[in-house]
C-alpha cells in the first residue's frame, strides 16, 4: 500500500515539473519570435552573386527603398525576407559572405559589420523604415543544386542550400508589432542570382 502511495506522489510530481516546463517555454517565448526549422525558399528570399553592401553615401546597384543597398563587388549577399502582423510589417535580414563555397561555415558578429537587419512598416499612418538589431550566429553553406524555377531568366539557376543560426536582439520595432528579438533556425534553399537579375525579379519589400 505504501508502495503504491509513493509510486502515485511520484508520478503527480513529475506531471507538475512537466507542465511547468512547458509554461516556462511558453512565457520565454512571448519575447521572441522566430523562422522555424522548416525550409527557407525562394518565396522568402534570394543568394545575391558578385554582390556587397553599398557604402552610405555610394551609389547602389539595387536598394530597397533606399535603405537595405547593394552594389556590386567580390562576395555574396544572403537575403531573407519575413512578414509579421498579418503582412502588415516585413523584416529583411542580410548577411555578406565571402562566396558561396561549399562545405563552409560563416559566423558573424555584431561588430564585423557583415549583417543587416531592416524593419518595414505602416505605423499611424506613417512609413517606418529602419536599419535595427544586434546580429550574432552562424550559416552553413552545405552545397548548390539545381532550381526547379527559373524565374524567367534565360539561364539554368542554381540553389544554394545550407543552414542559418542566427539572432537578431534588440530590435527597434518603430511602433509595429514586432518581437525585441528574432530567431533564424532552419535550412535554406535560396535561388542564386545577380545584380542585375534581382533588380529585373518582381521582388515585392
Amino acid at each position: 500500500m505504501k508502495q503504491a502511495i509513493l509510486f502515485f506522489v511520484i508520478v503527480v510530481m513529475v506531471a507538475g515539473c512537466g507542465s511547468q516546463e512547458q509554461k516556462d517555454e511558453a512565457q520565454s517565448g512571448s519575447a521572441t519570435s522566430g523562422v522555424s526549422a522548416d525550409i527557407i525558399g525562394s518565396d522568402m528570399g534570394y543568394i545575391v552573386d558578385n554582390a556587397r553592401f553599398a557604402p552610405e553615401d555610394a551609389d547602389a546597384a539595387f536598394s530597397i527603398k533606399g535603405m537595405m543597398k547593394l552594389a556590386s563587388g567580390p562576395g555574396t549577399v544572403l537575403i531573407v525576407r519575413t512578414s509579421a502582423g498579418e503582412g502588415n510589417a516585413t523584416q529583411m535580414l542580410a548577411l555578406a559572405l565571402p562566396g558561396f563555397a561549399e562545405g563552409t561555415r560563416v559566423d558573424f558578429t555584431p561588430e564585423d559589420g557583415n549583417a543587416g537587419y531592416w524593419v518595414f512598416g505602416i505605423h499611424e499612418g506613417g512609413e517606418v523604415m529602419t536599419r535595427t538589431g544586434r546580429i550574432e550566429g552562424t550559416l552553413r553553406l552545405v552545397k548548390t543544386e539545381d532550381a526547379v524555377n527559373s524565374f524567367g531568366l534565360s539561364r539554368d539557376v542554381q540553389n544554394g542550400v545550407g543552414e542559418i543560426e542566427i539572432v537578431v536582439s534588440d530590435i527597434d520595432n518603430g511602433g509595429l508589432p514586432l518581437e525585441a528579438e528574432k530567431k533564424y533556425a532552419a535550412r535554406f534553399r535560396l535561388p542564386i542570382v545577380t545584380l542585375d537579375e534581382l533588380a529585373r525579379i518582381n521582388q515585392p519589400i
